[in-house]
């Protein structure tokens, strides 16, 4: 399986379905060609050994009437044939011949042929003379041992041979081509929607769920494209719905919520008039709270980045400064390393990112070494947030960005967040023409990279 067919079965379609049509093409030419070539080749013999059976038979009449007993007629007979005849002759008494053209010796009669004639019979042999396919015919002549044969070229035959081989190449190569640029057409008609459905399918998998196939005929192609687009429109009113219904339950629970946040911080004042148990339990409360909240506008900025509302507020930031007041916030005491570096961006959208960031490096990586480095370089600024805990598992490094994923043992959540976090953060960074890129350390920790464009004025409304 590891030979041609097994490579052939990882090119592409299109290559798959030019090559079969070519190896087809080029095996019917192959075989018309020789079929043709070999019958006209027979066909021409066997006309040409006919011709030359019924020229010898008037040939030989002619040379035993001339001839009858005088042997001196022997030289004389062959200058007649080739006058009359046209014919090539020799003729030979023991060790004496004579014949038409000096080429033309003793030793170019097949000895099949010579055994033949002896035995007083008329027969013929294939022999090539200086080059040349020649038909050899022989038979006796009175008196007694004397032999008579007669040469007829086959070089105007073969010469058609050759003619006819040079078309049927020629003819062969037109149809392999031919067929070739059939194969490209077939293919093209046929991979051009399977292209637009795969391509139709992917922009569907990033979310552009309003994506739809034109089908470009009524055979398979067209009912393959009409599915896709079936398919295409139930996803995206079930996803329509869940949206909808995510929004309108986390727009419900705003207002409870809020009234579940005052009255808990109510109670957190008063926590020390309450006895051990009741303080525990004040401070579970306190923490439940507030995390549903931080889940309830996680999933309004979710159900807002999905419906294309969001909007970016360009204003001028200096990253090194907002990075250091993200810190302070949090009452981290770490340094920013790096030069002060200013763009445009949306303040919000970013103090979110980056919070996000910061707050993960302090959760999951232990608080351990948190490292945060500004710069920019080629058009790109950068904010590296490094930690030196546990680090990310490989198998789970192309996830950490997806909607709820959540590692189970190298970088554990501790407390609170159910995966939207870093969903978000990529989100609102891609919003800002920027990315985040993630790598865990070969000695242990994670590094986060946020990347955004350097501007020097906020981008115009088409985004350029």
């Amino acid at each position: 399986m590891s030979g041609p067919r097994a490579l052939l079965r990882r090119q592409s379609l299109g290559i798959r379905i030019t090559l079969t049509y070519v190896a087809v093409a080029a095996g019917v030419a192959i075989a018309l060609s020789v079929g043709t070539f070999i019958a006209v080749r027979t066909i021409l013999g066997n006309q040409r050994v006919t011709s030359a059976t019924e020229q010898t038979v008037l040939g030989l009449l002619f040379a035993r009437e001339f001839v009858g007993d005088a042997p001196e007629r022997l030289q004389r007979v062959v200058t007649l044939l080739e006058a009359r005849e046209r014919l090539e002759a020799m003729v030979t008494e023991g060790d004496t011949w004579f014949s038409s053209a000096i080429p033309l010796t003793p030793d170019v009669i097949p000895p099949e042929l010579r055994e033949l004639v002896v035995q007083e019979k008329l027969g013929y042999q294939f022999r090539t003379i200086e080059g040349a396919r020649t038909l050899v015919f022989g038979a006796p002549l009175p008196p007694e041992g004397v032999d008579l044969y007669l040469f007829y070229s086959l070089a105007d035959i073969d010469e058609t041979l050759s003619l006819l081989a040079r078309v049927l190449l020629v003819v062969s190569v037109a149809g392999v081509v031919a067929a070739s640029l059939l194969a490209l057409r077939v293919s093209r008609r046929i991979l051009l929607p399977l292209g637009a459905v795969s391509s139709a399918a992917q922009r569907v998998a990033e979310g552009l769920l309003e994506t739809r196939v034109e089908a470009p005929s009524e055979d398979e192609l067209g009912v393959l494209a009409a599915s896709f687009n079936e398919m295409a429109s139930a996803l995206q009113e079930m996803i329509v719905r869940e949206r909808r219904f995510v929004a309108n339950v986390s727009h419900e629970l705003r207002t409870p919520l809020a009234t579940l946040e005052a009255t808990s911080g109510l109670i957190a004042d008063h926590r020390e008039e309450l006895s051990a148990a009741g303080r525990e339990a004040v401070d579970l409360i306190v923490e439940d709270v507030s995390g549903l909240r931080r889940l309830v506008e996680e999933l309004l900025e979710v159900s807002e980045l999905d419906a294309g509302r969001a909007k970016v507020a360009w204003e001028k930031i200096e990253l090194r400064a907002l990075a250091g007041a993200i810190i302070r916030r949090r009452r981290h005491d770490i340094p920013v390393e790096g030069e002060p570096v200013v763009t445009f961006a949306d303040k919000a959208r970013l103090d979110r990112v980056l919070g996000n960031l910061v707050d993960n490096a302090y959760e999951h990586g232990l608080g351990e070494d948190v490292r945060i480095r500004v710069g920019g370089d080629d058009g790109w600024c950068h904010v590296v947030v490094v930690d030196r805990g546990p680090g990310i598992a490989e198998a789970d490094l192309p996830r950490v960005f997806e909607r709820f994923f959540k590692t189970d043992t190298s970088r554990s959540r501790e407390q609170g967040g159910v995966g939207l976090g870093l969903a978000l953060a990529l989100e609102n960074a891609r919003l800002m023409g920027g990315t985040i890129d993630v790598e865990s350390e070969p000695e242990g920790g994670a590094m986060f990279t946020l990347r955004l464009p350097l501007r020097s004025e906020p981008p115009r409304e088409d985004g350029s």
